[in-house]
């Protein structure tokens, strides 16, 4: 075996294992950490960093990107630093333009922000909360230009949908576009949106949701894309244009947190229910009991639990949630750890029975 065979091999393994990373996105974001290029380590600048890293925090946590315009958010930016609890540089290779034009090496500010202070701030503006176990979704790219219709995988796309979803706090996967995705999802089928073949296709990376976007190039330099979310909810339809593919790609993630958000972040303005009454029927052990109450204790949604009745068919709990009861069901679905009982999505049998009382517990199991 020749010196070129072993080096386009061992070239080949380096690129497979740089491809194996970017198909894996974890559920639970970092929300609180940022980072910014500054010229110095001036408090001038760490300050003005922080503003900024503050308000891009803000649209994380929340999951709005319109936060700052919220009278209270803008008040609190002016005083940043106050919600950082630790920040530390590190060297960089780039540099930043002064204002006399010329360059100068630049640092990277790394800021890490008080969770409780940012969520009392939000409580505060009577801003939403979005907690941090979040779906992670699968992008697929389709597109059309006069050369034909292909799968777009080529890094720079993928950087700035990786980079947006980042800034949303969005778990992106983004797929191996190997052998096997070349076989089970060839452009054609993602143009027509197959669904089912799209999400036999989509199997193997274990996604909550699933966006295809389709892109065209028109006339004029101008693109047009439409996408749709794949989710157990529905699969709601998006589109927009813009001046190249890449101007397009923002907008696919930020419609996509949006929705997201809306369906599992957490409002101040809700009442929720004080004692929403959850039965979880396999539980045979001492360990399957602190299973379930370490999970429910560590929902952001669940300010309290209170064990009601525990026998051989399992164990009752009274939950005191931020959230109606819909919404404690969206948040149990995306933890895989608990499951409806049924298919019923253990709604009562009887109409004139309120769920999620004594009376009409929420059914469900623990998962295998």
């Amino acid at each position: 075996m020749g010196d070129e065979t072993l080096i386009i091999r061992y070239l080949l393994f380096i690129c497979a294992l740089a491809l194996a990373g970017t198909a894996s996105a974890d559920k639970v974001v970092d929300l609180y950490s940022a980072e910014a290029l500054v010229k110095s380590q001036s408090e001038a600048q760490r300050g003005a960093a922080a503003k900024q890293a503050l308000a891009d925090t803000l649209v994380r946590v929340s999951g709005s990107s319109a936060i700052v315009d919220n009278p209270v958010v803008r008040q609190a930016l002016v005083r940043a630093q106050d919600y950082v609890y630790e920040y530390s540089y590190v060297s960089t290779d780039e540099t930043l333009e002064t204002l006399d034009g010329s360059e100068v090496a630049a640092s990277r500010l790394q800021l890490k922000f008080s969770p409780p202070l940012v969520e009392q701030l939000l409580r505060d503006a009577n801003l939403a909360f979005w907690p941090a176990n979040r779906p992670t979704v699968l992008v697929w790219l389709v597109a059309n230009t006069p050369s034909g219709r292909d799968v777009v995988s080529d890094l720079p796309a993928m950087t700035v949908l990786r980079d947006r979803a980042q800034e949303r706090g969005l778990p992106l996967m983004i797929p191996l576009f190997d052998l096997e995705d070349h076989l089970a999802m060839p452009a054609d089928a993602l143009w027509q949106i197959q669904e089912r073949q799209i999400r036999e296709a989509s199997e193997r990376y274990r996604a909550d949701a699933i966006v295809v976007v389709r892109a065209s190039e028109l006339s004029g330099e101008r693109w047009r894309a439409d996408w749709q979310l794949m989710h157990d909810d529905g699969a709601p339809s998006f589109d927009s244009e813009g001046d190249s593919l890449k101007a397009l790609l923002p907008a696919v993630i930020d419609t996509v947190a949006d929705h997201f958000a809306a369906r599992y972040a957490i409002s101040p303005t809700e009442a929720g229910d004080a004692n929403v009454v959850l039965q979880v029927n396999n539980v045979a052990s001492f360990a399957d009991y602190k299973k379930v109450e370490n999970y429910l204790s560590q929902l952001a949604l669940v300010r309290r639990t209170q064990l009601a009745n525990l026998n051989t068919d399992g164990l009752t709990l009274k939950l005191a949630t931020e959230g109606d009861i819909a919404r404690l069901q969206n948040t149990l679905s995306l933890g895989g750890v608990l499951v409806p009982a049924s298919d019923s999505v253990s709604l009562p049998t009887n109409r004139y029975l309120v769920p999620g009382t004594a009376s009409a517990p929420l059914q469900y199991r623990l998962a295998p």
